[in-house]
């Protein structure tokens, strides 16, 4: 939001927090979302902890969740019935572009673990073309008008330099009833790269790889140009420090 990014609405509060003032916590949460609401660890990704709490008892039991995988909790505000749009990001400081942007196929408002690294749920491991997530259903380019593709690429970018991103990351959206954009998360690597997002701009796997590796030079070598060393002795001036007569 600092941004000007959209975001849905969000609460988010430490495990301590929720241990010494829970029932502050839930008046501050239902006071600034209704429900249903998304439950989240703040740093995990797989859906892992992720919870719909419909009412405050399902509040409390996803929240109880959420604080075994971290120790900072999202709530977010439900969108009911979005549409899913993701657009993937490659790029360094400035020169940054997007690709082209798909929409799955029959998705649900929540993938489990499981929906998206094992085929049939419990019968093993996805392999790229099984039913896991090496093969979802998806329209690519996205069915979606000139005018919200070009704001969504924007925001993409947008999104990925505001954390000052380098190399590639997919992005995910949510777009409402009414056709709000809503930038859902940046998918963290290793994770989802959207490889497959790139091929119609001329961009193939191995190639997307390469880019992603020289970036990730220029990223280092820029940070090896930073002053790690201040030679000035803090010391000199006062008693801290020297031996005691």
């Amino acid at each position: 939001k600092a941004n000007e990014i959209p975001v849905v609405d969000y609460v988010w509060f430490y495990r301590n927090a929720w241990k010494r003032h829970r029932e502050d916590v839930i008046k501050d949460i239902e006071e600034r979302l209704v429900y249903p609401m998304f439950v989240k660890p703040a740093n995990l990704g797989s859906s892992i902890g992720i919870n719909k709490a419909k009412d405050k008892t399902g509040l409390i039991e996803s929240i109880e969740v959420a604080i075994q995988f971290d120790r900072k909790v999202i709530i977010e505000q439900a969108v009911e019935n979005p549409r899913e749009i993701n657009c993937a990001v490659l790029g360094i400081d400035d020169h940054v572009e997007a690709s082209y942007c798909e929409e799955p196929l029959g998705w649900k408002e929540v993938l489990t673990f499981a929906d998206k690294y094992f085929t049939g749920g419990k019968k093993g491991p996805s392999k790229v073309g099984s039913k896991g997530t090496g093969n979802s259903a998806r329209d690519i380019p996205a069915k979606i008008s000139d005018e919200m593709r070009d704001e969504i690429e924007r925001l993409a970018i947008q999104s990925f330099m505001a954390i000052d991103a380098a190399g590639t990351a997919r992005i995910d959206f949510l777009i409402d009833s009414e056709g709000k954009i809503l930038v859902n998360e940046i998918n963290t690597l290793p994770g989802s790269l959207g490889y497959y997002l790139w091929t119609g701009k001329g961009i193939d796997f191995k190639d997307l790889i390469t880019r992603v590796l020289d970036m990730a030079f220029d990223r280092h070598r820029e940070i090896e140009e930073n002053l790690c060393v201040h030679d000035v002795d803090l010391y000199s001036n006062t008693g801290y420090g020297s031996k005691l007569s």
